[in-house]
């Protein structure tokens, strides 16, 4: 890469602990001469326009992408440019992908679950219709198939869907729950830690037993994961080899020691801790 090139991270929301850790770990990454643009979406309509308009004004010398949906014409677009597109958590014709098995993820949590007799499990995800949904979906796909393949019947009244993967949303999806007169023996929060953790506050409040009366899985293995009290027992995704990863091929390709777009799947893997 030249000196003063530039790499875009784009993502829908910088917020989000998965993307915010993923640039973090990237940013770590770059050399002398190399910067780093963030781009952020926010999952809203005109979020392809600003990718395209930041192929004129900022001229990046590769793009990674972190959980939004790029579209085919958008990457012939960078790549016509011969810029690279990259990524991670999402997969596109033309762009390399950096990711992990999301549906390999949901079934393990869901097998995990079953194995240990619970029969009133719940679910707490990302929206599965939106921009960057593809993972979502495919985690709930994995989490239904290892409950069906287990016996164990899911009631949709028993999923939950949120917006931001955030700690409050993850407090008042377990609140709403119980409002509702569901009372689930375990959650599995596939929108991530953070909004595991506001989940296991809901728990405390009511007062209920953890994992005895309710046990929990979260999603990432973010570091507060394990500092949290109890600590979370979750689904990792190796977040730091991802970054590194999309990173290295952001730089082969635009030096063009890399032709062809690349894939790399990573096996998400169960870390036991205390909630289940």
């Amino acid at each position: 890469m030249a000196e003063d090139s530039v790499i875009a991270v784009a993502a829908a929301n910088f917020a989000h602990t998965f993307p915010s850790q993923v640039l973090t770990y990237i940013t770590k990454c770059v050399k002398p001469g190399q910067n780093i643009t963030r781009l952020q979406t926010y999952g809203m309509a005109d979020g392809n326009d600003k990718l395209l308009k930041a192929l004129d004004k900022i001229k990046p010398s590769a793009l990674i992408g972190v959980s939004i949906d790029v579209p085919a014409a958008i990457v012939a677009e960078y790549r016509a440019k011969k810029v690279p597109v990259i990524l991670i958590d999402a997969e596109c014709e033309g762009a390399s992908t950096v990711t992990t098995d999301n549906m390999a993820g949901g079934y393990i949590a869901g097998a995990y679950l079953a194995k240990q007799g619970r029969k009133n499990i719940a679910m707490v995800s990302g929206r599965m219709n939106v921009e960057g949904g593809f993972n979502a979906k495919k985690r709930y796909a994995g989490f239904l198939q290892a409950l069906k393949e287990s016996g164990v019947e899911f009631n949709p009244k028993f999923l939950a869907e949120v917006i931001s993967y955030s700690y409050s949303e993850g407090t008042e999806a377990m609140q709403k729950f119980i409002k509702d007169g569901i009372q689930p023996d375990a959650v599995f929060c596939a929108a991530g830690d953070m909004c595991a953790m506001g989940i296991l506050k809901s728990i405390r409040e009511l007062k209920m037993a953890i994992p005895e009366t309710i046990a929990l899985v979260g999603y990432d293995d973010i570091d507060a994961a394990k500092t949290c009290k109890p600590a979370l027992t979750t689904i990792r995704q190796p977040i730091e080899e991802m970054a590194v990863n999309a990173y290295m091929m952001a730089v082969d390709e635009a030096e063009e020691l890399i032709k062809n777009p690349k894939k790399k799947i990573f096996k998400p893997e169960l870390v036991k801790r205390e909630s289940a």
